[in-house]
Formats: C-alpha cells, structure tokens, sequence
C-alpha cells in the first residue's frame, strides 16, 4: 500500500510538473526572434511590460524598438536580449543573441512553471 501511495504521488507531482512545462514555448535553434516573436503573439502569449527595468537599451536600439517586453539588452559582447512573455499564470524568458538581427538561444521559465 505505501509502495502504491508512493506510485501515485510521484506521478500526480511529475504530472503537474509536465503541464507546467508543457505551457513553455520552444523554438528551432537560431530562430530569428521576430518570427519566435509573431508565434508567441499567435499562440496567445502577451508581452510583459517591465517599467521598472531600469536600463533597457539606448534609443534607437533596434533590438527594442516596438518590443515593450524587452527587460534587458546587452550593450557589448553577444548582445544578449532577454524578453517577457506571459500566458495563463506562466511567464518566460525568450533569450536572444545577436545584435542586428537577434536569434533565439533559449526559453526559461521566470514564474509559475513549479
């Protein structure tokens, strides 16, 4: 019976994990973040408004511009982006890498994936 018990929690938990997750967007290696952009959009994804992000980008970073759910670009280096999105209590992180024309490294899940 505590075998059975046991059985059964693991399963009901790795089950609620697994919808959670299932709920996180994936994206082909190096697609370009419009396009992952416009499948977020599509598939009922908003953009996160950070106001209080701090530094973002320069204006007139292209990067940023028309992206509200920007919370932080690099100015040096790979040009890392990082973009918020949020759908039905789970928000993300869309990870990017490149400077004229970002690509997708990564998706992490910021909260409401556990």
């Amino acid at each position: 019976m505590k075998a059975l018990f046991s059985a059964t929690a693991v399963f009901v938990a790795v089950s609620l994990c697994s919808s959670a997750l299932a709920q996180v967007p994936s994206f082909p290696k190096d697609e370009p973040y419009a396009k992952a952009r416009k499948a977020l959009l599509k598939k009922g994804w908003k953009p996160v408004h950070e106001p209080e992000a701090g530094f973002v980008c320069q204006k007139g970073d292209p990067r940023c511009e028309g992206r509200p759910e920007t919370v932080a670009c690099a100015g040096t280096g790979n040009a890392n982006c990082i973009f918020r999105w949020k759908r039905k209590g789970v928000v993300v992180d869309v990870n990017t890498v490149g400077e004229t024309q970002p690509v997708v490294t990564d998706v992490t899940c910021h909260t409401g994936c556990s």
